[in-house]
């Protein structure tokens, strides 16, 4: 009898547990949908200033993100949003990592960094804009491909 009870109280505390650890099936509401077309102002490493066009398109719970510079080409990343921030990583002829600050208006202010910079981190706003640019499809995760370094030592 009192090996039943014990199994009994443990088999409770093993449940009790158990459906402690399992998260509701519904999901819970997220933030607003950050996809869209933005302008991009940024700081390369060098000092000087770069802009591009920032294409943000939402898949299931992550973010295909594709960055475009006039005579430069693209790049593209993956990234997540949490609790007001986006955090994107990418690779530009390095490994590098933007986190930007979801603000109010369609403005993220970014910090980044990349594969030898040496600690340092630069600054990066995008603006959204009104109008919309054809999606990047989506596809899988991006190949990272040997490019060569760009002459201001950055790609984005």
């Amino acid at each position: 009898m009192v090996r039943f009870a014990l199994a009994g109280t443990f088999g409770l505390a093993v449940l009790a547990a158990a459906s402690a650890s399992v998260k509701p099936s519904a999901a819970a509401p997220t933030a607003n949908d950050l996809s869209g077309t933005y302008a991009c102002e940024g700081t390369n490493p060098n000092g000087s200033p770069y802009k591009a066009i920032v294409d943000i398109v939402k898949q299931k719970d992550t973010y295909l993100v594709r960055w475009t510079q006039p005579d430069r080409g693209e790049v593209v990343g993956i990234g997540i949003q949490r609790e007001g921030l986006l955090a994107v990583s990418y690779f530009g002829g390095a490994p590098a990592l933007v986190v930007y600050t979801v603000g109010s208006e369609g403005r993220m202010e970014g910090q980044w960094t990349m594969g030898g910079a040496e600690g340092a981190v630069f600054q990066e706003t995008l603006t959204k804009l009104a109008i919309e640019r054809q999606a990047p499809p989506p596809a899988q995760a991006p190949v990272p491909s040997r490019r060569p370094r760009p002459r201001n030592g950055i790609s984005l």
